[in-house]
This record gives structure tokens, sequence and C-alpha cells, in this order.
């Protein structure tokens, strides 16, 4: 009998003696029949995981920025949790590869023995039963202790790992501890398995939050529970109060009911008043409320929307649920009517192509893309045709069937096309895409199917395809350079997206961001005048993207609770001039509705007296807490609350 053989026999015994406990073997049966089977892995291949090379791992990190960002205080928190007891702490893609690596100084060499570090591939096609790969296939936390890994130079090291997924159900990537020495009975590994999934739990939130700061959020925790034990259950709420997107963990507790909750008050008892109005009367105390469903109590914290809070000067009307575009509305003419024609293409399977400067904003818009369209709960996959070898590109985007060519998986592997089947598929900077893979992609576009590397036979694929470029199509096709037939079929719904020093909104921008940053922190932080005059006058050359980091680093660098010229990066000192201002008598896009201007600035002149307020404007306090809402307009927090709720 083979060594995988008798391990399959003994896992299969352990299970049925153990149950289903998250902590016992029983899903590891079914992982290391795959290893066996389906991805025919030798238990006693002496080689380590593959590493990235230097180029395709700054590529990964750089594409998965905004997931690292996020993902960082649960990724040093866990760190700080466990790193004394020898365990180190990896960030993977939804790839299994490992975008971030936390260890100790003193184990480093024996963390890269086993493959621990940046740019290592931890995936079950490739290493077989281990926790990244498992928990990846699983989609749920597991833990992988010794003997257990499929591959034999493995049995030494113990790997708790849990999934984080997207707003959408998408996998985003894999938190997981690992220890390269620890006691041989896996239940003492209950507390860093616990410990691991409570900081996956901690960064889906936070991705939520991000994903949902156009929008009030509200956060439940049980009564009685500390924030830093339990990770509490978020959603969404449009103007109207109603329930837009639920975080995953809330929407299991959700689909018991025998009807859905269409507004906050279905669900719990109080309605978008009452919540808005004790977070006046009572700034940075939680409110107390009682779940109908289950007669249970929770503390809920709010916070109110991102792009329009307290004296945000940028409105939204009424959202569609799971709006993708609530987080890029704008005050700028061209941007604003580009959203609304993207919107009414969202659906359809016209092809978008997106244009526009490094930085602009084309993934956030075509992620917007998706996240609007019927295809929302479908993969959303993206490809930089710019970031990969030529020689991989066809593989990466087409996919291959084993035998392919040397080197090639064994059962082949399928290629980003394949994958977004049913979904929508993102090429960036396709105008990098060489000129014989074009010709295939014309095939996707007109035909539906595709061939694989080796394939006898096309397959059928049903995808929206968004692109991006920043270059000029046209001046390639007449260069010889991109073909014309395939313009022609991208061209038809062609975006530009305008850079940051031609928007009308920038100022909005400036507030939006600094806001966000400010509160990754835990921070409330100002510009000073000159800060405010030198961010309008620069020419922004990285456009939003820039302006994000130029932000992030000044908040990280600021001690107090303005920001002054000393705070900004070189690159803003030796300022260069931005476009001109509009002529005198040049239309300025209007920033507030009308009803929201009344609103702000009768809470101004009364110093946020609501009572006041509402008698200034006619109104009864009920009316005047319900515009508020339907405006996002939030209370300031009081001086020194740095915190996203209130």
């Amino acid at each position: 009998m083979s060594i995988a053989a008798m391990t399959l026999e003994a896992l299969s015994r352990e299970a049925a003696q153990e149950g289903a406990d998250a902590l016992s073997p029983t899903k590891l049966e079914d992982s290391w029949r795959r290893s066996v089977e389906q991805h025919r892995l030798d238990p006693g291949r002496p080689a380590r995981p593959r590493i990235l090379t230097a180029d395709e791992c700054r590529h990964l990190r750089e594409r998965e920025e905004s997931f690292l960002r996020i993902a960082q205080a649960g990724v040093n928190r866990l760190h700080e949790q466990v790193r004394d007891s020898g365990y180190c702490v990896l960030l993977t893609d939804a790839g299994g590869r490992t975008i971030d690596f936390r260890g100790q100084g003193s184990l480093e060499q024996e963390y890269r023995g086993r493959g621990f570090r940046l740019g290592a591939c931890w995936s079950e096609e490739e290493e077989g039963t281990c926790g990244v790969g498992t928990a990846i296939v699983e989609r749920t936390p597991i833990l992988v202790h010794k003997q257990e890994h499929f591959l034999a130079l493995n049995e030494r090291i113990t790997c708790s790992a849990a999934p984080i997924f997207g707003p959408d159900d998408e996998l985003l990537g894999v938190l997981n501890a690992s220890a390269v020495s620890s006691p041989d009975e896996r239940r003492s590994q209950s507390l860093v398995y616990r410990l691991v999934a409570q900081n996956a739990a901690l960064i889906e939130n936070a991705v939520f939050a991000e994903a949902c700061r156009g929008n009030w959020l509200v956060r439940l925790c049980p009564a009685g529970d500390d924030w830093g034990v339990d990770e509490g259950l978020y959603l969404a709420l449009d103007g109207d109060g109603r329930i837009v997107h639920a975080a995953r963990r809330l929407r299991r507790h959700l689909a018991r009911l025998s009807q859905p909750p269409g507004g906050i008050g279905d669900l719990l008892d109080a309605d978008a008043e009452s919540l808005l109005r004790h977070a006046h009367e009572h700034p940075g105390v939680p409110m107390q409320v009682r779940c109908h469903a289950t007669g249970g109590f929770f503390q809920l914290h709010l916070r109110a929307p991102s792009v329009t809070r307290a004296r945000a000067t940028v409105g939204r009307g009424r959202p569609r649920e799971d709006d993708g575009f609530s987080a890029l509305t704008s005050a700028d003419p061209g941007v604003a009517a580009s959203i609304e024609r993207i919107k009414r293409l969202a659906d359809s399977r016209v092809p978008i192509l997106l244009n526009g400067e490094t930085g602009a904003g084309k993934e956030a818009f075509a992620r917007a893309i998706h996240r609007y369209s019927k295809r929302r709960d479908k993969p959303f996959v993206a490809l930089n045709c710019a970031a990969i070898p030529e020689s991989l590109i066809e593989s990466e985007l087409f996919g291959y069937r084993e035998g392919a060519f040397t080197g090639a998986r064994n059962k082949g592997c399928p290629g980003k096309v394949q994958l977004a089947s049913g979904g929508t598929l993102f090429l960036d900077e396709i105008g990098d895409m060489p000129l014989a893979l074009q010709t295939r992609l014309l095939r996707v576009l007109a035909e539906g199917e595709v061939m694989a590397l080796g394939a006898s036979e096309p397959e059928r694929v049903d995808l929206h395809v968004v692109c991006a470029t920043h270059r000029n199509l046209e001046s390639m096709v007449a260069q010889g350079l991109f073909r014309e037939d395939l313009l022609y079929r991208l061209n038809a719904a062609t975006f530009r997206l305008p850079p940051l020093r031609e928007r009308a909104d920038i100022d909005a921008l400036i507030a939006r961001i600094l806001e966000e940053e400010a509160e990754q922190c835990g921070r409330r932080i100002a510009l000073s005048a000159e800060v405010e005059q030198r961010l309008r006058a620069y020419h922004w050359p990285g456009n939003v993207r820039e302006l994000r980091n130029v932000l992030r680093f000044a908040v990280a660098v600021c001690d107090g609770a303005t920001l002054t010229l000393a705070h900004l990066p070189e690159s803003l000192q030796a300022l260069h001039p931005a476009a001109p201002p509009p002529l005198p008598g040049a239309a300025v896009p209007q920033r507030d509705t009308a009803g929201k201007a009344e609103i702000l600035d009768a809470l101004q002149r009364t110093g946020w007296h609501i009572s006041a307020a509402a008698r200034q404007l006619g109104m009864s306090r009920s009316t005047f807490y319900r515009r508020m809402w339907r405006y996002g307009i939030a209370p300031p927090a009081e001086e020194g609350d740095g915190s996203a709720y209130s």
C-alpha cells in the first residue's frame, strides 16, 4: 500500500471517530483524495513551494494594493497575538500566493526553508493538502497539523488558515498562521485556529465597510460582548433606511427568516429616524436594540456615509441595491454623465472600453460596473496585459490542457476567460496585448467561445468584457500595433476618465479620501488653507492613486489635528501648475441639492441644535431627522473621538 493510500485510510478512521468538528480532520480526507486523484501529486516530492520572481511579486502586490491596505491591521493584530509562540503569519491572494508575511527575525532562516516567505505559492494544486490551499477549496477555516500535510517535507509544520471573502462572496485571499515546531496533539492548536478565524472575520468586515462607505453602515454586537471578542454583524442602509447589503456572516442569519427584511425597522425595534436621533443625543454611545426575529438584544453602532458625512458637500440620489457606483458619485459633469451611460450598459454584452491616465480609477470603474450588473454574484476576474510576460499571457488568459507544453500541470489549467464565465472579465492595459492574442480575443467577443492551448474543441463562455488603456488605440492601429477590427468591437462604448487636474470635484475627492485615510488610523484630521491651495494647484500626474498616496503619507507623519505643508511629500514641495481655472462666468457644478444645503445651513447657524434648526425651516423634529438621513448628514463627532462609529 502506498504512503498516500495509508494516510487516506488513517484520515478516514480519524474522521469517523471525531466527527465534523472544525478542528477534526474530517475535511482533510477530501483534500488528500484531490491531491492524489485530481492533482496527481507525489507526497514524497522534495521541492519546496514555488516562489514568484521579484517582478511577479511586485506586480501581484500592486494589483492587491487595496486588499493589502485594508487587511494590514488584521495581519498585524494576529502577528502580535501569536509571534511570541513561534508562529509566522501569511496573507495570500485568492490563488494562494503570499502577498504579505510577518515572522520573527530569529526564525527567519527556518521560515524561509519551509517556504514561509513573500511570493511563496501555497495552492492545493501545487502543494496538496495544506492550510492555505485547502481553505481556498473548502471556503472555510481549517487546521492542517503536521503529518496531515500531503507532502512529507511539510510534516513538521502546523497551519491554521481562514479564507477572506468580499461583499459579493468573491474569495479575496487567506489569512494563515504557521509554526515550524509545535506539540503533536492537534487540539493544542485550538487557540491559534480561533485567533486566525477571528482576525479573518475582522478583515472581512473591514472590506465590507470600505466597499459600503457610500451607505449608512450598521454594526451589531451581542449585548454585553466586547468589540475585541465579537467581530459583529454588518449591514448597509440607503437614504430611506432600507437594507441594501449585508455582510456574509449576517446574510446567513437573514437567510433563516421566513421573509427577508426590507428596512431596518423590519429587523430591529428601531427605524432610521431613531438611530440618527440617538447618534445626535448620545454621541459615541452604542444604541441597544432588539431583534424582532430572535428577541435577542444587540449594541448598535452607526457610521454615516463617508462621501456625505457631517459637513461634506457632495450629495447623491437614491442608490440602486448593491450599487457599485455609490463610492464613485461625482459632481464633475463629465464623470457623472459617464456613470449614467455606463449604468445603462452594465447588463448588456456590449464590451466597454475605459480610457484614462494611470491612476485615474479605471479598475475602480470596472469593479463598479460588475457590482451594478446582474452578474454581481458571479466572478470578477482581472488581468493586467502589461504585467505578464508575453510568453505567459496566452496560457494565463485562455488556459491550457494537459500536455499542452513542457511543464504544464496535470489536468491543465483554466484561463482568466474561463474563470470569468458568467461574470466580468477586466482586461487592463489592453493596448499591451500581443497582436496574435488580439485575434483570439476577437473570437471570444464575437462568438462567445474560447480555445484553450492544446484543446481540440472550443469552449462556450458567457461574460461581460471591460477593457482599459492609457494609450491612444487609434494611433496604435495606424502604426500596425493594434488590430482595427478589435478596436471597432471596443470603441462603440468608450468612456474617457478625465485626469484629476481636470475634474471639477477635486475638492470633494480630497475631502473624502482624507477622511477615509484618517479613519484608518482612528483619527480626525483637517487641512490647513495652505495645503488646500497646494493640493488644488498640483498637476497630479498619478491622478487619484497619487492623491490617495499623498494623503496617506501626510496622515501618517502628522502628529496633530491639522495637515500643514510640512507634512506633504517632497513631490508637492516643488509645485507644478495645474490646468488654468475656469473662465469668469463659466458654470461651476453645484455640490449640494437645495434641500441638503438648507439643512446644513440651518444646522451650522444653530450650532447643530436639531430643534432650533427644524424650527428655522418650519419642520417637525421627525421630518428634520428624516431629511438628515436622506442626505447622509451625520452629527459631527466629539473632538478627539476618532472612531468610525458613533
